[in-house]
C-alpha cells in the first residue's frame, strides 16, 4: 500500500481576510521619499492589510503603517512589507510590532468576524 500522504506538500492555508471600508492609512517609505502616501484599505486579516498602493513602491519595500480601525484601535507606524501588487492594489505584511498593538488587532479582528457570522446567520 502507498502512502499518499508521506509525499504530499502541506497545503498553506489562506487566512480569512476581512473587508474593511472608509479606512484610511498613512503609508511612509523612508527609504522612497521623504512625503507619505494616504490610502484606502481594502481589507485585513492578522498578518496585513491589502491597500489601494502608489505605483512608487516595489515588493520588498519597507513600510510604516498609521491607521485607526475604531477609537480604541489605532495604530502608529508599525512597520510592514510591500508583498505584492497588482494595478492599483497591493498587500502589505506586518513586521515585528509591540505585543500590545497585535493583541489590540486581534481583538479588533475577533469583534469583526463574531459580528459578520452573526450577521450572515440572520440571513434568510
Amino acid at each position: 500500500m502507498i502512502d499518499a500522504t508521506k509525499d504530499a506538500k502541506p497545503q498553506q492555508r489562506r487566512r480569512r481576510r476581512l473587508p474593511i471600508h472608509d479606512i484610511l492609512v498613512a503609508i511612509d517609505a523612508p527609504d522612497v521619499t521623504e512625503s507619505h502616501w494616504v490610502v484606502d484599505a481594502l481589507d485585513i486579516n492578522s498578518l496585513g492589510l491589502g491597500l489601494v498602493l502608489p505605483p512608487e513602491l516595489p515588493e520588498g519595500t519597507a513600510v510604516e503603517l498609521t491607521f485607526k480601525l475604531r477609537d480604541d484601535a489605532v495604530f502608529s507606524r508599525l512597520p510592514a512589507v510591500v508583498r505584492h501588487q497588482m494595478g492599483s492594489s497591493g498587500g502589505v505584511s506586518f513586521e515585528s510590532w509591540p505585543e500590545p498593538a497585535r493583541l489590540k488587532l486581534l481583538e479588533f479582528l475577533v469583534a469583526q468576524y463574531e459580528s459578520y457570522d452573526r450577521a450572515r446567520q440572520r440571513e434568510p
